[in-house]
């Protein structure tokens, strides 16, 4: 994918989030958007620094992860079409709680955060915007959170492979069961018995 499909990508996932955003305002935002590339393992960003953009997922798979001195905890799996960015940065900066690192060689698009809020102040539509991906985020980290209290460590795997199982070529063991907080053996246990019942994918 070169740079002229990565940006048109990103346009038509702008569209999609946000319907109000008019064409007029996407090119006043894609001036401040730039194409990167990743390599497997290279981070986006990194625990403790200010985040000066965020990241929709052109092409690739993005892991957000908590580091701590024993291990790092998986919070999330970016796939394309999403944003990897701490979101809270977007409210008020301050540094990151966690790394983004690309799980496979990854396309995306940097959104300069001081741009966007800039045209927030300006431009309803914008702010809209950044309240969608915001409801969103928060929704989803709930989600998680409440499947991590709740649930047996099967269930919790079986509500990943209902939602998320398009997704499980692409993401190691170690890395799932850091998401969903249980440990790599009994992950491996548990899709061993799981083994014969197929994946069910995401419905579009």
């Amino acid at each position: 994918m070169d740079d002229i499909q990565a940006l048109r990508y990103c346009r038509g996932r702008l569209a999609e989030l946000c319907p109000n955003l008019s064409n007029a305002l996407i090119d006043e935002l894609s001036l401040g958007w730039q194409v990167r590339r990743f390599g497997k393992r290279e981070p986006l960003n990194t625990a403790g620094s200010m985040q000066a953009d965020a990241f929709m997922i052109v092409q690739g798979l993005v892991r957000a992860y908590y580091p701590t001195a024993d291990e790092d905890i998986t919070i999330n799996f970016i796939p394309e079409g999403n944003f990897a960015t701490h979101y809270t940065s977007l409210e008020t900066p301050q540094a990151s709680h966690f790394t983004f690192q690309a799980v496979e060689p990854t396309i995306a698009v940097a959104f300069s955060y001081d741009y966007v809020l800039q045209m927030s102040r300006r431009q309803p539509e914008v702010e809209r915007l950044l309240r969608v991906l915001l409801e969103y985020e928060y929704a989803r980290l709930l989600t998680h959170t409440e499947c991590l209290l709740i649930h047996n460590p099967e269930d919790r795997y079986r509500t990943f492979r209902q939602y998320f199982g398009h997704l499980l070529p692409r993401i190691s063991i170690t890395d799932l069961s850091s998401y969903l907080g249980i440990s790599r053996q009994a992950l491996t246990l548990i899709r061993k018995r799981l083994l014969s019942e197929p994946a069910a994918r995401v419905p579009e």
